[in-house]
Formats: C-alpha cells, sequence, structure tokens
C-alpha cells in the first residue's frame, strides 16, 4: 500500500465502533528501594520504600489501548471489575480514553480487579504481585454479561474476544454459549485472542502465536517453525475451527489462513534492542480494525506488521502504535 492508501484506511478507523469482552486487568508499575536502613517501630521489620506509582490498561485492556491510538473513537468494553480501588482506577482509565463502560460490571463479592502489580528495582522489574487473576465468577452473572454483549452487538463493526488468565471470564462452556450469540450477528466480523480455550470458538478469526498453535494441536514445536510448518498446522486448526487463522510469528512476520489462500508478510528487518511484551495485542487491534474497514487480507497484514514494528521498539512498556508512527515506519521501509 502507499501511504495514501494507508491514510485512507486509518480514516475509516475512525468510524468504526468496536466491542472487546474479555479478562482486563491493570499493570501496576512502582521503583522499589529496598535498602533503606529504616525498619519499622511496631513490627522490627526492614521498611522499604515505594516511589512513581503509575497504572497503565494491561491484558484485554491493552487491545483497548492499542485501538484508542489507531484513532478508533467509539470502543465498549464487555467484562468485569472488582467494586474496589483498582476496579475504580480502571474504569477511570478507560473513560479518559473516551471508552464506554455501560457493560464493565463491578462485582461486588468475591472478585478482586485483576492487577499485575510490578516493582522495579534498578530498572528491572522485581517479583510481581498478582491479584485477582484466578477469580471464579459465578453463571448468573456471566449471563447478565451476554445479556449485556448482546445489547451492544447490532451496533458493533468488529468484536475482539480476549482470554488469558488462568480462571478466565471465559470458560470452554462459556465460550460455546458465545459462540451461540455471535452466530447471530453475522455482520460483525470477530477476532479472537485466547490462551487456553482458542479451539472452542466458531465464527471468528483466531489469532495464535506458533507455541499456542503447537499446544492447540497437541504437536512438538520446532526451535524455529518454518512457514510450510505454520501452514502446515495452521490449515489442520483452522479445518478443526472451521474458521480463518492469523499466526504470528515473530521477528518472521504473520501468515493468515482463510481455508482458501495462504497470506503472508515478512518482518520488518529492525535493528537494535528490542521488547515484544505486548506485541499481540497490538497485531490484533490493527488486525481487526482493518479488516473492520473492509480492507482486503494483504492490507491488514500490512498494517498488523507496521503496528507491531513500531511497539517492540518501544522498551519496558506495552506500547502503542499511532497511525503518524505506522506512517513514518512505512515511509522508511519503502524508500
Amino acid at each position: 500500500m502507499t501511504s495514501s492508501d494507508i491514510t485512507a484506511l486509518f480514516d475509516r478507523m475512525t468510524t468504526l465502533h468496536v466491542g472487546v469482552i474479555g479478562d482486563f486487568a491493570l499493570d501496576l508499575y512502582y521503583s522499589l528501594d529496598t535498602k533503606t536502613g529504616e525498619r519499622s517501630l511496631e513490627t522490627g521489620q526492614a521498611v522499604f520504600w515505594g516511589s512513581r506509582p503509575r497504572a497503565s490498561l494491561g491484558a484485554a485492556g491493552n487491545v483497548v489501548q492499542n485501538l484508542t491510538a489507531l484513532g478508533i473513537r467509539n470502543i465498549s468494553v464487555v467484562g468485569c471489575i472488582g467494586d474496589d480501588l483498582y476496579g475504580r482506577e480502571m474504569r477511570s482509565l478507560f473513560e479518559l480514553q473516551g471508552v464506554s463502560t455501560q457493560q464493565l460490571v463491578a462485582v461486588t463479592d468475591g472478585w478482586d480487579t485483576c492487577v499485575y502489580t510490578k516493582p522495579m528495582q534498578s530498572g528491572r522489574e522485581s517479583n510481581r504481585i498478582d491479584f485477582g487473576t484466578h477469580n471464579q465468577l459465578s453463571d448468573p452473572l456471566f449471563a447478565d454479561l451476554l445479556r449485556g454483549l448482546e445489547q451492544v452487538l447490532p451496533g458493533l463493526d468488529v468484536l475482539i474476544i480476549n482470554q488469558q488468565f488462568p480462571n478466565p471470564l471465559l470458560t470452554e462452556e462459556r465460550v460455546l454459549r458465545l459462540n451461540d450469540l455471535i452466530n447471530r450477528f453475522p455482520q460483525v466480523r470477530v477476532v479472537a485472542d485466547m490462551r487456553q480455550v482458542g479451539r472452542q470458538v466458531r465464527g471468528a478469526i483466531l489469532k495464535v502465536n506458533t507455541a499456542e498453535l503447537a499446544r492447540f494441536l497437541a504437536v512438538s514445536l520446532p526451535g524455529l517453525p518454518d512457514l510450510n510448518w505454520c501452514v502446515q498446522h495452521g490449515n489442520l486448526l483452522s479445518r478443526q475451527l472451521q474458521g480463518p487463522l492469523l499466526i504470528t510469528r515473530g521477528e518472521q512476520g504473520i501468515v493468515y489462513l482463510d481455508g482458501l489462500d495462504v497470506y503472508r508478510i515478512d518482518g520488518l528487518p529492525l535493528t537494535g534492542e528490542l521488547d515484544t511484551v505486548g506485541a499481540g495485542d497490538t497485531v490484533v487491534a490493527a488486525f481487526a480494525a482493518s479488516i473492520g474497514t473492509g480492507a482486503a487480507p494483504t492490507q491488514a497484514l500490512e498494517i498488523a506488521n507496521l503496528a507491531a514494528a513500531v511497539t517492540v521498539q518501544k522498551l519496558h512498556q506495552t506500547g502503542t502504535a499511532t497511525p503518524a508512527e505506522i506512517l513514518t515506519l512505512q515511509r522508511t521501509y519503502s524508500a
């Protein structure tokens, strides 16, 4: 695509309504000093000093951040938070970005907002403290969420499904119920990124990395999966799912299989230190938004590949990619 083509595609993205359902979290960073020489008068224990606390949206929330960075103005989230300070912070972060939280349910009993607490010592992450990653959502509350999603779906262009917690919002049985709902709205393009229960999804484009592809098929993962391995095993999983597959291959690029054709794009020859944390979220957001505009698979792959190349160069953060950054990179590598 030319720069003008990409600009026109980004202009179309601004009119989309995108929904995101799944596992939302906060990433809470702070600097930690354990060598203070101070002890608590009450306990005698060493006192550590924390500073510069900062929170950002994580998990499915990072997908949302990537969508807003692309210029999408109409986003609805469907999920759960706890009735706690972290839940209030998450809702605030969404609303600051103009995201609709009408279907973000505050659970008052037995649910902690999911938080990845990341103390940083001398520029490196220390022992992480997680909240809420083993929550258990009751069936009646999940039914309420589905009813909320049902209200949103008629107005959506794209729905993104995200699952990554050990005890996710979407269990295998619940994915089957979600499939039934999705099937009633064929006009909505659906992209799913699901670590554990991806084999159960239907009516969606499933995004996997090569390790997930091997795990879903219960096969060995080669040291460096080549294109033939990805296509062979990707087509097998695609047939089982009866739907398209999007395979991220790290620096080797991305492959899209729709049961008829194989679409591929090579990774850009980036130099310097790279940070791949969150790159999969960027690919999902950029690819989903692109197909939501009616872009062809080759165009969606190009946008997703460029967006991921932007974010992996942002170190020590789950970065996002703006249209301006993507266009700058495109001009650099097309020159």
